[in-house]
């Protein structure tokens, strides 16, 4: 959802349990508790946030205000990203907000089903990626390209720059090791930045 729209995504919801003053390790709990809850816009994330401070000050609990924000967000999944496809069982959901049991039921609810919450599920993207790697690897019997779990005690610093390889003008983070070696005032371009190169990115074109 990050690329559609801020308001479908587990920041927004943070953000907003933080307003509330609610930790977002209860935030789920706490929303299971809704009696009646508060219909929120959920189509964009700055009308989200004005028509909750809204209800809030119209006196509604809570925990209403924190189910009705996980309704509107199962609303505006399912219209964005499920618009058009046929959501049939069995149905699993991954990744870090299905750690919010408001966000279950809110989906049960709409979806008329039981929802699954796999074992491991915020790290499902990333046992994905590594499946998909090993694959990749066996397929074309090319060298891994992983650093080592060495590169967890070495020493780096990130630089900021923008690229005038294009019209993009795209500003690109580079990862560099060690402690800083560069002044800041030196780096004018992407050539300006000397060092071994860890990781960089931020670029759309593929250049850098």
């Amino acid at each position: 959802m990050n690329t559609v729209c801020a308001a479908g995504t587990g920041s927004f919801l943070d953000h907003q349990a933080q307003r509330l003053s609610v930790d977002i390790k209860d935030f789920g709990d706490i929303a299971l508790q809704s009696k009646s809850p508060a219909t929120i816009a959920g189509r964009c994330g700055v009308f989200a946030e004005s028509d909750l401070i809204h209800k809030q000050q119209l006196g509604y609990a809570v925990e209403d205000l924190l189910y009705g924000l996980c309704r509107a967000l199962v609303r505006n999944y399912l219209a964005n990203l499920a618009l058009g496809k046929d959501l049939l069982p069995k149905i699993s959901f991954q990744g870090g907000v299905a750690t919010n049991k408001g966000m279950v039921k809110a989906f049960e609810e709409e979806l008329g089903c039981e929802i699954i919450v796999p074992d491991n599920h915020q790290t499902m993207g990333a046992i994905g990626a590594a499946m998909l790697a090993l694959e990749h690897h066996q397929y074309t019997g090319e060298k891994t390209k992983f650093k080592g779990w060495k590169i967890k005690d070495l020493d780096f610093h990130s630089v900021t720059c923008q690229c005038s390889g294009c019209s993009n003008n795209c500003e690109v983070i580079t990862i560099l090791e060690g402690k800083e070696i560069q002044s800041r005032e030196e780096i004018k371009k992407i050539s300006d930045i000397k060092g071994n190169i860890i990781a960089r990115w931020g670029g759309t074109c593929g250049k850098v």
